[in-house]
Parts: C-alpha cells; structure tokens; sequence
C-alpha cells in the first residue's frame, strides 16, 4: 500500500478517508502483535522440535550401523579365537583376523557422524527448550500446518511493514 494509491481518487474526502483506514489498520496490527508473537514463538518450537526429531532419527540409523559393525567385529574376533583354539590353519585365522579389522574400520568410519547427530539432537533440544526427544515429538507439527501457520506470520510481517511504511509516508507529508 503505497501513499499514490491512497490518494488516487478524485472524490472530496477519499484521501482523508483511506489515510484515516489505513491508521486504522496499522492500529489493528499492532493490536494482533501479541497473537502474532505467540504464533512466531510457536512456529520456532515447532522448527526446533522437527530439528530434533530429524537429527534423533539420523542418530538412531547412525548408531545401528555402529552397532552392527561392532557386533561383526566381535563375532570375528569369536570365530578367530575358536579358530585358534581348535588349531585350524593360519590362513582360516587370518580371514577372520581381516573380517575383524575390516568392521572395525567400518565402525570407525561411523563414531564421528554418530557424535555429530547426537550433538545436533541435543543442540536442537536445547534451542526449543525440550527435556527430552520425546517431549520434542509431541511438538512437532504436520508440515501442512507449520506451513500455514509460517505463511499467517510472513503475512502479517509484510502487511504491517508494508502498513507501517505507508503511514510513515504520510505522517512525512502532513
């Protein structure tokens, strides 16, 4: 809403009229304010919490490679033990000796990720003020509800800068 819109009317007392609605407005923004930031505080919770959930899950799937690579190497080290015991041959023993090795390289490979999701879950647990991953789920909102509820607030955001500029612009001019 700009000031030549406003005024573009050749009718006596239009300009008045909509300068008079448009304060009117602004004054109905600003009224909505509070609403408006219990509805961003929600959206932030609501992103934070989603943040959460994503990284538990990322971290869940992480941790049970890591787990199952830990329990081929120790089955491995098992079956190159009873091996040894049972005096099979050397080259039986070295073929779980590399199985070993090799899950534990691949185990390697998954303790950094691991740390990294564990942290983002507690960084994101943090930022949304949740005690627990649970308490972050049941924050969560179906996407098509965050989206419409983001859209409501970017809305508001544009029309009361765009309210306020055009009142601005015309208490410039008074």
């Amino acid at each position: 809403m700009n000031i030549e819109n406003v005024c573009a009317s050749d009718a006596p007392g239009a300009c008045e009229r909509s300068v008079d609605e448009m304060f009117e407005h602004l004054e109905a923004l600003c009224d909505a304010l509070p609403r408006m930031e219990e509805l961003g505080a929600r959206v932030a919770k609501a992103t934070c919490a989603r943040e959460a959930v994503e990284a538990d899950r990322r971290y869940r799937i992480v941790r049970t490679e890591l787990d199952e690579f830990e329990a081929h190497a120790a089955e491995a080290l098992a079956l190159a033990e009873q091996a040894r015991d049972a005096g099979r041959p050397k080259e039986d023993i070295e073929l779980y000796e590399r199985d070993r090795l090799y899950f534990a390289a691949m185990r390697g490979f998954k303790v950094g990720p691991s740390q990294n999701e564990r942290a983002a879950v507690e960084e994101a647990l943090k930022a949304g003020g949740f005690a627990s991953i649970d308490e972050a789920n049941d924050a969560v909102l179906p996407s098509d509800e965050l989206s419409r509820l983001a859209g409501e607030l970017e809305a508001y955001r544009a029309d009361y800068a765009e309210t306020l500029a055009a009142c601005q612009e015309v208490e410039g001019q008074r």
